[in-house]
């Protein structure tokens, strides 16, 4: 499964587990470590609403959610002259505790899902996007000579 995101956000993926069987059945879930793709300055975090294991009973359905957080990682020591003076900025790039930095282009992660006594592992990738990219544009110009105080 292929998620595409941007730095701060947070994806959820539901799975459905089923038990067809007449009798309870034991599921360890577990999230393996995230591979970060070409040396991409990437974070990501990850947890399943679920805990580590459950009890699926006879016949049972259940959805079990995987939180995915995305966070861009700042350069430490770049520093720039526009950036000396401001406490809240890492190099060129702004941090904050919801966002963290933007990517500078395309960032990818992948790791493994394990559904221990349940089904085959589900390998989930994440593509972060730079904010740059798609972006909703907005024209700043009024066609009221300007100065916007036309009511628009």
């Amino acid at each position: 499964m292929v998620l595409h995101a941007r730095a701060g956000e947070q994806r959820v993926i539901p799975f459905l587990l089923r038990n067809p069987w007449r009798r309870e059945h034991e599921v360890s879930i577990a999230v393996g470590p995230w591979h970060v793709c070409n040396c991409g300055r990437l974070e990501v975090r990850s947890v399943v609403d679920a805990g580590e294991s459950l009890t699926l009973q006879p016949c049972e359905k259940r959805v079990v959610r995987l939180a995915i957080l995305v966070r861009g990682v700042c350069d430490e020591g770049k520093d720039t002259k526009d950036t000396k003076d401001s406490k809240d900025t890492k190099g060129d790039q702004k941090d904050d505790s919801q966002f963290g930095c933007d990517v500078e282009s395309c960032a990818s992660a992948f790791a493994d899902v394990r559904f221990e006594g349940c089904a085959r592992p589900q390998r989930i990738a994440v593509v972060v996007h730079p904010a740059t990219c798609d972006t909703v544009e907005l024209d700043c110009d009024c066609s009221c000579g300007g100065s916007c105080d036309c009511g628009y």
